[in-house]
């Protein structure tokens, strides 16, 4: 049974759709240095500069939420997402955005609106 696909868009969709919008802003803004790293050979090539590093970590950063958007949202075809995802979500986008206040961090309050919405049902 497919639970929450009638609920429409989940937290893993747009995890995964957040962390599309990542690497889109991230090879627009750092894609210079991104081909840096690729044209010095790539390994060993990203410790060399702290920008190759922000720009690295940045770019890996999106994978990772479009890989656990992705797993996310199949686990919510079958079933809402616990109430602790939720807590840690919300605790992610208070922790990194006051921490970073103009930052994507804030875009996990949905989420984890999402997912202590679709809990309690």
């Amino acid at each position: 049974m497919e639970h929450t696909r009638a609920y429409g868009v989940g937290a893993g969709t747009l995890l995964f759709w957040t962390g599309v919008v990542h690497q889109a802003f991230g090879l627009t803004v750092g894609g210079g240095i991104a081909l840096e790293i690729v044209r010095d050979g790539y390994v060993g090539a990203v410790e060399v500069s702290r920008d190759r590093e922000v720009v690295f970590w940045f770019l890996v950063a999106g994978v990772l939420m479009m890989i656990g958007g992705r797993a996310l949202a199949r686990l919510e075809r079958e079933r809402p997402l616990p109430r602790e995802f939720g807590g840690w979500l919300l605790a992610l986008a208070l922790l990194g955005g006051l921490a970073i206040p103009a930052s994507g961090f804030w875009l996990a309050l949905p989420m984890a609106a999402l997912v202590f919405a679709r809990a309690r049902r």
